[in-house]
C-alpha cells in the first residue's frame, strides 16, 4: 500500500510539472515560427468614408446604365413585335 501511494505520489509530482511548464510556455512562447504577424492597418474613417461614397457614385451610375439599356431592349421589342406584325400582313407564296 506504502509503495502505492508513493508511486501515485510520484507521478502527481511529475504530472504537476508537466502543467506548470507547459503553461510557462503558454504564457511565454519561445517557439515565434508558429505564427507570424499581419501586416497592414485598419483605414481611417476619412478614408472609409471616401470609399463608401465612391461606391455609391459607382452604383448610381450602373444603376444608371442598366435604366439606359432596359429602355432600349424595351424599344428594341416593340420594333420586333411591329415587324413581325407588318410581316404578317404580307402575302405569302400562296399568292
Amino acid at each position: 500500500l506504502k509503495e502505492e501511494v508513493y508511486t501515485l505520489q510520484h507521478e502527481l509530482l511529475e504530472d504537476r510539472t508537466k502543467v506548470k511548464a507547459l503553461s510557462e510556455e503558454l504564457e511565454n512562447p519561445s517557439n515565434t515560427h508558429r505564427w507570424r504577424k499581419l501586416e497592414g492597418a485598419d483605414p481611417s474613417t476619412y478614408e472609409m468614408l471616401q470609399k463608401i461614397q465612391a461606391l455609391q457614385k459607382r452604383l448610381i451610375s450602373k444603376t444608371e446604365e442598366v435604366v439606359e439599356k432596359d429602355m432600349l431592349i424595351q424599344e428594341k421589342d416593340k420594333l420586333y413585335v411591329e415587324l413581325k406584325n407588318i410581316l404578317a400582313r404580307q402575302p405569302g407564296p400562296e399568292v
